[in-house]
């Protein structure tokens, strides 16, 4: 009985560890990020061209809604970002 309350209680903080354990910091881009496309794997050369803009676009709007938060950020971002062009 001994052991079967030693094996449970080491496997309960196993647990308990793991559960309050911080996840591992700077891997990935963070919640909700993407990292930036590889625009030199874009079919053609106007499709590059397009990616690098929008990626240049993106950096810029990026600096500009620095320290915003929320629905606001997501606003400021849309506000930086350039226009779609219609074709036709």
């Amino acid at each position: 009985m001994k052991k079967f309350a030693a094996l449970t209680a080491a496997l309960l903080m196993g647990l308990a560890s793991a559960s309050f354990a911080e996840p591992p910091k700077g891997e990935g881009p963070g919640p909700g990020r993407h990292p930036p496309r590889d625009c030199s794997k874009a079919p053609d050369a106007e499709k590059k061209a397009r990616c690098e803009e929008h990626q240049a676009a993106m950096k810029a709007a990026m600096e500009k809604c620095k320290g915003k938060e929320g629905d606001a950020r997501k606003s400021c971002m849309q506000e930086n970002m350039p226009k779609r062009k219609k074709d036709g």
